[in-house]
């Protein structure tokens, strides 16, 4: 398969990268005393150093910028990823608000949209825009707040980048956008498996929110700036939805789930769906697994989209929508929710889960 050619090296080249930077930054955190400290609402017991998205952002940004051709769109993009480190940063060393952080999602989106990443299958370029803002902001979040378990995130990041990397470099004449869509997402996935080697299980070092927010935004632009093969435009359109299905699930079941029950949806707790495995009996590594594959299948099915006709790529949608909604309706029976601690904003006294059954080596933002 040829077309793999140009993947090789900027994946080989960020994995590289992350591996052997994140044991540096993670020393810098230790240094700085910039630690993911022990609380109610999180599952570690010790404190660990964040900053991994400095890693991250580095390794990354080192292969595309080697091996990627220039492309207005990917400078878009990595503006609007350079202002979510800062901010994520600061939010790890002294905290923001959620509605900085949604302000700087924004902005960052804002300059992605002028750099040229925009979805372009409405009828008025205000909607268009306006669409392309939401899903940068959205997506941002989602892996946000994905980012609960050791190596969660960054696996799912690094399969839903290699999903992307994989399809464009496959369709690479679609157009001018194909080559750099797939060399980012080669150096994304390269990036994220080479910081899983120290995030995976017991982690030493979290991504922290500079780390899942760059992660979630260079996700969803490379999803609105690549094109994918399809005979109709419906079906393309289906192909980042169902690449990125695991972390809209997750955001969207979490979110529902809160306010139904008059919880505060941007209030950290463990009752994401990871949360929820482990409620209902599953281990940590158990967990972790499964969530990979759900990724995978759904990459997988995202694949086989770009072959097929509109009725069959409907019908795999509808099975994958079906077999989530029955895994949420499973999921939303876990007790997660336990007597005695106060969300705050919240009218009543929902509370963190109870502590048995849950690993203490995790975290939760």
């Amino acid at each position: 398969m040829p077309y793999l050619t140009p993947l090789l090296g900027p994946f080989v080249t960020a994995f590289l990268l992350a591996l052997c930077l994140t044991p540096v930054v993670r020393a810098l955190a230790h240094r700085a005393r910039v630690m993911d400290r022990p609380s109610p609402r999180k599952l570690h017991a010790r404190p660990v150093p964040l900053l991994g998205g400095l890693a991250l952002y580095a390794a990354i940004g080192g292969a595309a910028a080697f091996f990627a051709p220039p492309a207005p769109g990917l400078i878009g993009l990595v503006a609007g990823a350079t202002l979510l480190l800062l901010t994520g940063l600061w939010d790890d060393t002294r905290g923001l608000r959620p509605r900085t952080k949604l302000l700087a999602q924004g902005a960052a989106a804002l300059l992605a949209l002028a750099g040229g990443v925009s979805i372009n299958f409405l009828p008025h370029p205000i909607l268009n825009w306006g669409v392309t803002v939401l899903w940068l902001m959205g997506l941002t979040n989602a892996f946000n707040l994905l980012d609960n378990m050791d190596g969660l995130s960054a696996g799912v990041a690094a399969i839903g980048a290699g999903a992307f990397a994989l399809l464009a470099a496959r369709y690479i004449e679609l157009g001018p956008e194909q080559l750099p869509t797939a060399v980012a997402g080669a150096a994304i996935a390269g990036a994220c498996l080479g910081f899983l080697r120290h995030n995976l299980y017991h982690a030493s070092i979290f991504m922290g929110d500079a780390g899942s927010q760059i992660l979630g935004f260079l996700l969803a632009g490379l999803a609105a700036y690549g094109s994918w093969r399809s005979p109709t435009l419906p079906t393309s359109l289906l192909i980042p939805f169902l690449v990125l299905a695991y972390p809209i699930f997750d955001t969207s079941l979490v979110t529902l789930l809160r306010w139904r029950q008059g919880r505060p949806i941007t209030v950290g707790g463990r009752d994401h769906s990871s949360h929820r495995l482990v409620q209902l009996g599953l281990g940590r590594t158990e967990t972790v697994l499964l969530i990979y594959l759900f990724a995978l299948t759904h990459a997988l099915t995202a694949a086989l989209v770009t072959s097929v006709s509109l009725r069959l790529a409907l019908i795999a949608l509808a099975i994958s929508v079906s077999v989530l909604f029955i895994f949420g309706m499973v999921l939303r029976k876990a007790n997660v929710y336990g007597d005695g601690e106060t969300w705050p904003g919240a009218g009543r006294k929902p509370a963190v889960p109870k502590e048995e059954g849950i690993p203490v080596d995790q975290t939760t933002r």
